[in-house]
């Protein structure tokens, strides 16, 4: 290997670690504006019902389409009793 190609090599290298590093403290900073809260989904329950009770000055519909997307919620009027869900709401 030529001493050009040693160098592209290593400066590929760090190029890549340096935007791996700021895309993880990116993702860091998205899930640390949030507050979790663990819910137990009770018969008879709507993701409505759930969201609802929890305290935030977000719109209902922003928290329950998260709330879809972080539990593989495909159909939200077929909630099974017994599942846990993490509901992220903004603080």
């Amino acid at each position: 290997m030529t001493m050009q190609r040693k160098m592209a090599v290593v400066v590929l290298a760090l190029a890549g670690l340096t935007l791996l590093s700021h895309g993880v403290s990116a993702v860091e900073r998205e899930q640390a504006s949030y507050e979790t809260y663990s819910r137990v989904v009770l018969p008879g329950q709507s993701l409505w019902d759930i969201c609802s009770k929890l305290e935030s000055s977000e719109d209902i519909r922003t928290i329950i389409d998260r709330c879809r997307v972080d539990n593989d919620i495909p159909d939200p009027g077929v909630l099974q009793p017994g599942k846990v869900l993490q509901i992220r709401v903004k603080r």
